[in-house]
């Protein structure tokens, strides 16, 4: 279904119940007043050990219960959708269309944002690529042996492993692991990196799934480009990979953080329509 040019969206969205700051009813009222037509609520899934981002077991059919409720209260003024960024975990995460058919959902977000060391399935072998820089320098050192680009390559194999197997209608923050680079710890331009993220993308483009265009790096200050960066938005449109953009809002204020700056870079790179998972928006 092909949406008006106009229409702005945001499909990454956390609230209270995980990493969140705000109660949802509170996301919907600063979408409806900031012209955003569709929103999707994407908490992080219930992981089977103690973290402090994802939604807690104990509060996942409340999550499920108060998205449905402002579906209705607030049908008429903005389209809303039931989500969950799940994070894919070999040996942990449960089957993404198990949760997808148990919940109900609408749409799931796959992302890594813990890396398993290869061949282990155990949760003291995790690598946060989402923490403080030195807890994922420190990791490195005490998983891989210091070596950064093993770390890197787990990173992508990983993904590469959840858009085969589980096949997520989203792709969230592919390349976020440069978060913790800053240039120092590896080469983004050295040969083995690039093979990488292509082999990535090959596999995502051959599924047809669709990569957001993540803005909150930039926004928050930790970094200067969006996730993925615009070389690897430039492969993406080469190989006809559909994107949208995500603020990946964590307050209510930022559901619109950077849209209409990453809409034109979408532009700038070519693409004339974005895909999100329930409609294409024109650009042109």
């Amino acid at each position: 279904m092909q949406k008006p040019v106009t229409m702005r969206y945001n499909f990454h969205t956390h609230c209270k119940y995980d990493d969140g700051m705000e109660p949802l009813e509170a996301y919907v009222l600063s979408a409806i007043d900031k012209g955003i037509a569709s929103l999707g609520f994407s908490c992080h899934q219930p992981l089977p050990f103690d973290n402090s981002w994802s939604l807690p077991k104990k509060d996942y059919a409340e999550y499920l219960a108060e998205v449905r409720r402002l579906k209705e209260e607030y049908r008429g003024q903005i389209e809303i959708y039931l989500g969950l960024e799940t994070d894919y975990i070999p040996g942990y995460s449960d089957r993404f269309h198990e949760m997808i058919e148990d919940a109900g959902l609408d749409y799931v977000i796959g992302s890594v944002h813990l890396v398993m060391k290869p061949g282990s399935t155990d949760s003291a072998d995790l690598l946060s690529i989402d923490g403080p820089r030195e807890d994922f320098i420190r990791g490195i050192e005490m998983l891989y042996e210091g070596n950064t680009r093993s770390a890197v390559e787990a990173y992508y194999d990983q993904q590469r492993e959840m858009v085969a197997t589980q096949r997520p209608h989203v792709i969230g923050h592919l390349d976020k692991i440069n978060m913790q680079n800053k240039g120092e710890l590896f080469n983004e331009q050295a040969r083995w990196y690039k093979d990488a993220v292509n082999y990535l993308l090959d596999t995502i483009a051959a599924q047809g799934t669709v990569v957001e265009l993540n803005t909150r790096g930039v926004y928050t200050g930790k970094t200067s480009v969006y996730f993925p960066e615009r070389e690897v938005v430039e492969k993406c449109f080469a190989r006809g990979i559909p994107m949208m953009v995500s603020t990946d809002a964590h307050h209510p204020d930022q559901v619109d953080e950077h849209f209409d700056e990453a809409t034109d870079l979408l532009k700038d790179v070519g693409y004339r329509e974005v895909q999100t998972p329930f409609f294409r928006l024109s650009l042109a």
